[in-house]
């Protein structure tokens, strides 16, 4: 590999489209579950009960992803409910 090239990690913007202050991006579940700290059981099971933001379909029947700024709201609000006295 060249000195000039760079190699992406799994959680690098991939669009610099701006939603919320944040650069949007779609995660797939390994990046999801290891940016939350939380599996894949955990995860759906979240969205079911509409406590985590839903997937979004990415051309095909079975390949989705997370929308980024959704997945780090969802964060956000994480800190905010534990931080609350």
């Amino acid at each position: 590999m060249r000195s000039s090239q760079h190699v992406a990690s799994p959680i690098e913007p991939r669009a610099q489209t701006e939603l919320g202050g944040r650069d949007a991006r779609i995660l797939r579940l390994k990046q999801v579950k290891t940016i939350v700290g939380l599996g894949r059981s955990s995860i759906y099971r979240r969205v079911q009960e509409g406590t985590f933001p839903s997937p979004i379909k990415l051309g095909s029947t079975r390949a989705s992803g997370w929308i980024s700024t959704e997945v780090f709201e969802w964060i956000d609000d994480q800190v905010r409910r534990c931080r609350q006295v």
